[in-house]
């Protein structure tokens, strides 16, 4: 068993992870510790590691040496919700998970999800740590637990229950669009991370985009230009 510990420039190291056997490291959805796009995949050999090997990628820096007796594999949603932590910092204020009211009072507001390991308190009591005004909603309905392992939400024994995309759940993972009802509220999350990784809308459009318009827009200019020049020179001989 191997102990895989991930840093990146200027900031704290993540939260180790256990790895059994041979793996990849890299930004390929197949690899085992995956770190943001364009790093490039290493393959590290359990025999190869000897005490202790550090691997610098671009800017992280990967500290690979054997796990401690008595260590337990992660499982992959661990190492998933550690790549996803990495975007986060890439990202920065915008990279945080967020919930946003689709139906019910106060639709439109949002609360972003503190950093892990925090706990986020949901119903029309005094004792939430978010407090909604609905008659459907227990004083504390759900939790909204965001940790090393993901997010997930779970329900607290609550009068109307919780439902996650339509499916009544006691404790289940979240993941960018689902769709929480607590009762008739309803609430929208959304990782910005998470949609990064899967290639959605939250990459910046490429420059090659906006010089190819740049350039169109500038020929065509152009052309303006030369027919305008092409009609005063005829207005001129013509007189």
């Amino acid at each position: 068993m191997l102990r895989v510990v991930v840093s990146e420039q200027g900031r704290d190291a993540l939260p180790p992870v256990d790895v059994e056997g041979d793996f990849a490291i890299g930004s390929g959805p197949d690899v085992r510790i995956r770190l943001p796009a364009g790093v490039e995949r290493i393959d590290v050999r359990a025999a190869d590691v000897g005490d202790g090997k550090t691997f610098e990628l671009g800017a992280y820096r990967v500290h690979v040496a054997p796990a401690p007796a008595g260590a337990v594999a992660a499982s992959p949603q661990r190492t998933e919700s550690l790549a996803r932590e990495l975007v986060r910092a890439m990202l920065g204020s915008d990279g945080a998970p967020t919930l946003e009211i689709a139906r019910g009072k106060l639709a439109g507001a949002k609360r972003a999800l503190a950093p892990p390991e925090s706990v986020l308190v949901i119903g029309r009591g005094d004792e939430a740590g978010w407090i909604v005004d609905d008659k459907d909603l227990s004083r504390a309905h759900a939790e909204i637990r965001r940790g090393w392992d993901g997010v997930r939400v779970v329900d607290l024994g609550s009068k109307n229950g919780t439902r996650v995309d339509g499916k009544r759940v006691k404790d289940a993972e979240l993941h960018d669009g689902a769709l929480i009802e607590l009762g008739d509220l309803a609430l929208r999350y959304r990782d910005p991370a998470e949609r990064h990784m899967r290639g959605g809308a939250t990459e910046r459009p490429s420059t090659s985009t906006s010089t190819s318009t740049s350039t169109s827009t500038m020929f065509y200019v152009a052309i303006a230009i030369a027919i305008l020049a092409l009609v005063g020179l005829i207005w001129i001989v013509s007189s």
